[in-house]
């Protein structure tokens, strides 16, 4: 870096399959002071919307992404500077960089640790945040020593949460001067970690900065609440949250599938008395769960509705691997039960109940919510009869639940009391036909009103 006062605002790296991100929004202008925790700007991938929060303190000089445009993990989309910069000093850094799009280092929330302090040369390594729902981390490893030299993009150290472990990369250069936290050890978010500083900086200048600032914890910003209160623009307004937004992108991109639906009744009266006897023996297994395994059987008797369409063929998945639909106050998400056609449905009620836990908890991270091929949601619980859903993109086909309804029907000319539940299968019509879907149903229908084969 030809200036250690120029930090690099890349775009992150948001788990390990993300290529690419789209700027949703600038959240600040050219010129704004930029605090730690400040919220810079907001970046959509295929799979979530959030905002990327600064670890480092400066002004942002340039605005280079635009709103609107992809831009690849990396690539260079904004610079952070002390007012002190000049204007050709961050247009050289620019050019070093190719002019905007550069494969350097990365601002995203487990890179952008280093700090510009308030002694000249001195950064701070501070704990990442990854995700809304971060509070702390442990760190895995160290992988410099005190005394190596760091460029921009360096990894030097890496970090384990409840979801992933990655390292921390640099965005700045110099030499790592202190490493203050312990291997194995957990710390909070921006808790400070170790000191990145130039060689001209003294042992002594670091001591003493370190002894002006507590020596250990970063420090927290006390603006930092009052400075989010005041950040919209429009206080009439009510912003997106970074999951709407998610759900936003994805049924937008599920809307352009050629889906058609197909409903069926089936009767639940012997599935509710299995179930009973399952309960009577301590074995905890939800309707819920049924429906899992009795899906996860049919797709082995029509296996189209689990394949994904390719460009000229389709592909066959092996794995039977069901996203089920777990709602949230603010939106919803689909963790993924794996291996569906191997467990027992007693080993189903037992991945689905920890899955829907880590959704709760807000411990749900990227390895829990991909992989699924087939996709079921209910809605039985709350009183509906009957819905549509839309097919989750990559996906062939969803099963929408409807509950349970204690009726009357005729059977052998009999008015007799019956427990119905529709179930409404979508379906991606490139892949299946309506007789295709008929038929995938009514082998549902048969294990369900037999529930022990399942």
């Amino acid at each position: 870096m030809s200036n250690n006062n120029i930090i690099a605002l890349t775009m992150p790296k948001w788990g390990l399959t993300m290529e690419e991100g789209t700027i949703a929004s600038w959240l600040m202008d050219e010129g704004d002071a930029i605090e730690i925790g400040s919220e810079i700007l907001e970046i959509e991938t295929d799979k979530i919307a959030q905002a990327v929060e600064s670890s480092v303190e400066g002004i942002l000089r340039r605005k280079i992404g635009e709103e609107g445009e992809e831009y690849p993990v990396q690539a260079l989309i904004g610079i952070i500077a002390g007012e002190d910069v000049s204007e050709d000093a961050i247009d050289a850094f620019i050019a070093s960089y190719g002019g905007g799009a550069a494969e350097e280092g990365s601002e995203d929330e487990p890179a952008a640790q280093a700090a510009p302090a308030s002694v000249a040369g001195i950064h701070e390594l501070t704990m990442p945040k990854w995700g809304l729902t971060m509070e702390e981390g442990t760190i895995a490893s160290w992988l410099l020593d005190e005394g190596d030299e760091i460029e921009v993009g360096t990894e030097i150290m890496e970090i384990e949460t409840d979801k992933i472990a990655q390292p921390v990369e640099s965005t700045v250069a110099g030499i790592l001067r202190r490493k203050i936290g312990e291997e194995g050890e957990e710390y909070p978010v921006k808790e400070l970690l170790g000191i990145i500083a130039d060689a001209s900086v003294s042992d002594a200048d670091i001591d003493a900065y370190l002894a002006s600032r507590g020596g250990a914890a970063a420090p927290v910003e006390a603006e930092e609440a009052p400075a989010a209160a005041a950040a919209p623009a429009k206080p009439t307004s009510k912003p997106m949250s970074p999951m709407r937004a998610a759900i936003s992108n994805t049924v937008t991109n599920s809307w352009t599938v050629p889906q058609f639906p197909v409903t069926m009744g089936i009767d639940m009266g012997a599935a509710k008395e299995f179930r009973a006897g399952l309960k009577a023996a301590g074995k905890a297994v939800s309707m819920n769960d049924m429906v899992v395994k009795a899906c996860a059987k049919a797709i082995e008797k029509y296996p189209m509705v689990n394949a994904n369409l390719g460009s000229k063929e389709y592909i066959l998945n092996p794995e039977v691997n069901i996203a089920v639909a777990v709602g949230l106050d603010d939106g919803l998400m689909m963790p993924v039960v794996k291996s569906c056609q191997a467990l027992s449905l007693e080993e189903v009620s037992s991945a689905s109940r920890a899955l829907i836990d880590k959704v709760k908890a807000g411990t749900c991270g990227p390895a829990e919510m991909a992989g699924g091929n087939f996709a079921i949601s209910n809605l039985g619980m709350l009183g509906v009869d009957q819905f549509v859903a839309l097919v989750p993109p990559g996906m062939t086909a969803i099963l929408a639940v409807g509950g349970i309804k204690e009726e009357v029907v005729v059977k052998d000319g009999n008015m007799v009391p019956a427990s119905t539940m529709k179930v409404t299968l979508v379906a991606d019509h490139r892949v299946v036909d309506g007789l295709y879907s008929a038929q995938y149903l009514v082998e549902l229908k048969r294990l369900l009103e037999n529930p022990e084969e399942l």
